[in-house]
């Protein structure tokens, strides 16, 4: 599906196309099940990088973005570390710029009802509602132990995610996914496919 998808942006000329990874919220709750294995994720990690990379060589302007799994910036620097070092210390420093995923610090989430919340998939955990309190108050009132978490989640984070040696860049990625597959906000996300001895654990 992918080999006809980068076909279809070639021949209609999309200038801008972006890959979600399935976030365990909302309906994406329905299909834990049906969520590509990490063997598949890095395949198509691969093969989004290739059809890029031709696009790039060929003169073709295409903005080709993947959203939702902050493993992949990690996985795309150690590919081009292996070919391109100096690029990949160029990527390194966009990362770690980024700095992760950035639910309740950068990124939050008003509803239709003003209720406020950490990101558009964690609609489970509400702060307060703007129709109450402003926005800037709700949002920096770290004594709501998830905000408060988020914004200082380091410490709290548990697993894989906790002894990560990517954790500055990627920052605990999806708490949404973590808690809707363990029951534990804090848990590793299950959706990171970088393996043991890639985040330093083996």
């Amino acid at each position: 599906e992918l080999e006809a998808i980068f076909k279809l942006i070639e021949e209609v000329k999309i200038p801008r196309v972006c890959f979600y990874h399935l976030v365990y919220s909302g309906r994406g709750s329905s299909m834990m099940e049906e969520d590509i294995s990490h063997e598949e994720s890095r395949a198509a990690l691969d093969l989004i990088m290739e059809k890029t990379l031709d696009f790039h060589q060929r003169g073709l302007d295409k903005e080709i973005l993947t959203v939702d799994n902050h493993a992949d910036g990690v996985y795309i620097y150690q590919k081009m570390l292996k070919t391109d070092p100096e690029r990949a210390e160029e990527i390194m420093k966009l990362l770690k710029r980024n700095g992760g995923n950035r639910t309740g610090i950068a990124i939050g989430a008003v509803d239709w009802h003003g209720n406020v919340h950490p990101d558009q998939f964690t609609q489970n955990h509400t702060f307060g509602n703007v129709r109450e309190r402003p926005f800037g108050e709700i949002w920096s009132d770290v004594s709501h132990p998830i905000l408060g978490g988020l914004k200082n989640r380091k410490p709290l984070l548990k697993g894989r995610c906790a002894a990560c040696k990517w954790l500055d860049v990627c920052n605990g990625n999806f708490r949404a996914r973590a808690e809707a597959v363990t029951g534990d906000f804090w848990e590793s996300d299950p959706a990171c496919y970088l393996t043991d001895a890639e985040i330093g654990l083996a």
